[in-house]
């Protein structure tokens, strides 16, 4: 972990074991403002790493990064839910914790679900199972087969879908349906007030899906920003910045 004269503070790393490409991600602190961006980068480049992207980031947290030279690589939809007093539905189908036995097959569901840029490996699982103070991994299996499989977390009131996905043979039966619901039912019983969701801008079928449940578009969206070499000499360094 960074943390910058200013107080902000970073998650750094690379990025799915690579020895060249590094993941930048804030993580709350002091004021993400340009300064902290050039210090974190300085750090991170200084290891021996010749790309750097950033997690998903909202609007505002992508501004530094543009201003210094990033640039949008990936979007995606940012979708939200208000959980009101009514519980929600109940799940169709019944689902069970995700045990040890059940990682191999939902990271083959995974990779079967989304394009590779995106894909989860063991480290990004576990990793959205500790974004958050709390969280819920279930799975819906049939036999000895997972069908699908999803990661909810909540902080606060704050709740957050952190994966979703069903096996390709076994979509349209309410596998996925069942694994949002019991999530939600998760969520509200946990006191939080609003869910979000973040998928890519071409994934129908899950966007379908949580727009069934009452999700709606947050402004803006997500995007994942990309910087290749090194930052221009013309970049001031928060030290040189000119009164």
């Amino acid at each position: 972990m960074f943390t910058s004269d200013g107080g902000a503070r970073f998650r750094h790393g690379p990025w799915r074991g690579s020895a060249l490409t590094a993941q930048i991600v804030p993580i709350g602190g002091g004021p993400i403002n340009e300064a902290a961006v050039v210090q974190v980068f300085e750090v991170v480049s200084s290891l021996g790493f010749s790309e750097f992207l950033t997690s998903a980031l909202g609007p505002a947290e992508q501004e530094p990064f543009l201003a210094v030279g990033f640039r949008v690589h990936e979007t995606l939809r940012l979708l939200e839910l208000s959980l009101d007093d009514d519980a929600p539905a109940r799940p169709s189908m019944s689902t069970r914790r995700m045990r040890r036995r059940d990682l191999a097959p939902s990271l083959a569901i995974d990779a079967s679900s989304f394009t590779s840029f995106w894909q989860f490996d063991a480290e990004a699982l576990r990793e959205a199972l500790s974004a958050t103070p709390k969280s819920r991994r279930r799975v819906v299996r049939s036999g000895a087969n997972v069908l699908g499989y999803a990661v909810t977390g909540h902080a606060g009131t704050t709740g957050f879908i952190q994966r979703l996905a069903v096996e390709p043979q076994s979509r349209e039966v309410g596998i996925g349906s069942s694994l949002l619901a019991d999530g939600l039912c998760w969520l509200h019983g946990r006191r939080v007030r609003t869910v979000l969701v973040n998928t890519q801008p071409e994934n129908r079928a899950a966007l379908s899906l949580y727009e069934r449940f009452g999700f709606v578009d947050r402004p803006g969206g997500l995007a994942v920003l990309r910087f290749e070499g090194s930052l221009p000499a013309t970049t001031l360094r928060p030290t040189e910045e000119m009164p």
